[in-house]
């Protein structure tokens, strides 16, 4: 029986975190400069890695909210590590 809850928790561990963008921030990150653009969506694939990894150090119950800024952009994401899930919440150009 423990080898089979070891297992388990492996398991859990391994699961990859998926990032997703709401198809109604889609369109902003598609006005983004390129490069721009491409440092956001590398930093969250970054994250998601990171979280997977960390997973025993995230908290369990809820949602966390980060906020920060990047490559000029206020950026704000929801971490769950009960859904394995980084999602893009808000996204404002600060170049603009």
């Amino acid at each position: 029986m423990a080898f089979h809850q070891s297992t388990i928790q492996e398991r859990e561990q391994a699961q990859a975190f998926t990032v997703y963008i709401p198809a109604a921030l889609q369109s902003e990150l598609e006005g983004l400069r390129p490069d721009t653009r491409h440092t956001l969506v590398g930093e969250l694939f970054r994250l998601a890695a990171q979280s997977a990894r960390e997973r025993g150090l995230l908290p369990r119950f809820g949602p966390v909210t980060l906020e920060f800024m990047l490559a000029g952009c206020d950026v704000t994401l929801e971490l769950d590590a009960a859904s394995s899930r980084l999602t893009l919440v808000a996204l404002r150009d600060g170049w603009h």
